[in-house]
């Protein structure tokens, strides 16, 4: 390798671009520490000094290699990424689509299913929620499942815990929805009078969202994200795709679609 040799000349400018550019991915990949503890043996106090010169001369000749570089870092993690949340998808399928105790939308025995992890006080979500509403009214094949995942703040989970409380009096769409219209900040009195307008009987709520059986549903939901590498809200799974961000109406009946020819 050419760092190897210590009496090596840097005369030829083909030879030194390739050394350049080596160095370079070497000093920005790697710990700079490491780097040179390694080449302490390697290269005298001058040569060490001759090589940084130059490197920061090739890059201000070639700034474009900076971006190109971490390009290439970033389709790599990207890959990588992909490639364990495929291995994920398929170990946690029971997880994602069998859960007895997630809510659901739509037809509960479609054969299509969307799952939807979210937060409460993402303003992505919130948008979603009519585009949702719309598909489980007109595609009957479709079952929608519903991942309280609260990811932004004390207040998120306090929510989430009292949506999952509200299925116990049956009304569990209802504060989804009005959880997902408040346009104004969401606070704990702000959930509660929510609560209270779609008709919960609040006393009852504060005990039930207290439910040991609740707060394990939650964890279990929180462990399955970070499994799949879901960092934010919303992000969707359909047809063994992780699809992170919001989605336009059009975009997910082209994912129903393509699933629909799978089936």
């Amino acid at each position: 390798m050419i760092f190897r040799h210590k009496k090596y000349q840097l005369r030829s400018n083909f030879n030194t671009e390739i050394m350049l550019t080596i160095f370079f991915i070497f000093f920005f990949l790697t710990n700079s520490s490491l780097l040179e503890a390694q080449s302490a043996n390697t290269f005298t106090k001058a040569e060490k000094a001759e090589i940084s010169n130059l490197v920061r001369q090739y890059i201000k000749r070639n700034p474009e290699i900076i971006l190109e570089a971490l390009e290439d870092i970033q389709k790599r993690e990207e890959i990588q990424k992909g490639n364990e949340q495929r291995i994920q998808l398929k170990l946690n399928e029971k997880f994602i689509e069998r859960d007895i105790d997630d809510p659901i939308l739509g037809n509960p025995d479609g054969k299509i299913i969307i799952t939807e992890f979210f937060d409460y006080q993402c303003g992505y979500c919130k948008r979603m929620l009519k585009i949702l509403l719309d598909i489980s009214k007109n595609n009957n094949d479709v079952k929608i499942i519903l991942k309280e995942y609260p990811i932004l703040g004390p207040v998120s989970t306090l929510a989430a815990q009292v949506a999952l409380a509200a299925k116990k009096q049956n009304k569990y769409a209802e504060i989804h929805a009005a959880l997902m219209q408040l346009r104004g900040r969401l606070s704990e009195p702000a959930v509660f009078q929510i609560a209270k307008e779609v008709g919960l009987t609040t006393e009852q709520l504060r005990e039930d969202m207290m439910d040991p059986k609740i707060l394990k549903h939650l964890t279990r939901t929180r462990e399955l994200g970070k499994q799949l590498m879901i960092r934010g809200t919303p992000a969707f799974i359909i047809n063994d795709t992780i699809s992170p961000g919001a989605l336009t109406k059009y975009q997910l009946l082209e994912l129903i679609a393509d699933a629909r020819q799978k089936h």
